[in-house]
């Protein structure tokens, strides 16, 4: 159940770009290999990083900045199994990723993308 949850560092810069929602879990910023439940879900503990799902990062990402994701499996090569991301905003393709032979490994590299493109425009805007 633990993978389902992104991974720390994930967590911890999109704390920094603002997420805030409802997590079953959190990371404690002392040991960031410990997780806390919470049967109510926490929201902004100063204490703790929240833990968001996969789901759930992907869902905030086209929510509050329109950030369009997908994984997919690519045909390049017959019989060899490789997956691709892109990242799409409404108005035009921003990013399409090289192969990876992991889909877990290309949905971790697109979240990163993601944060990436965001801290991007951010610093554009200032």
């Amino acid at each position: 159940m633990i993978n389902e949850f992104v991974p720390y560092d994930i967590a911890l810069a999109m704390k920094e770009l603002g997420f805030n929602q409802r997590c079953f879990h959190c990371f404690d910023n002392e040991d960031h290999s410990k997780m806390h439940k919470s049967k109510r879900g926490y929201k902004g503990q100063y204490d703790y990083v929240l833990a968001p799902l996969y789901q759930q990062a992907f869902r905030w990402f086209r929510e509050e900045y329109k950030l369009f994701s997908e994984v997919n499996l690519t045909t390049k090569q017959e019989n060899v199994e490789s997956f691709e991301f892109f990242v799409l905003n409404v108005n035009e393709p921003l990013f399409e990723s090289d192969d990876y032979t992991v889909y877990e490994e290309a949905e971790l590299a697109c979240l990163k993308k993601l944060i990436e493109i965001v801290n991007q425009n951010k610093d554009e805007c200032n």
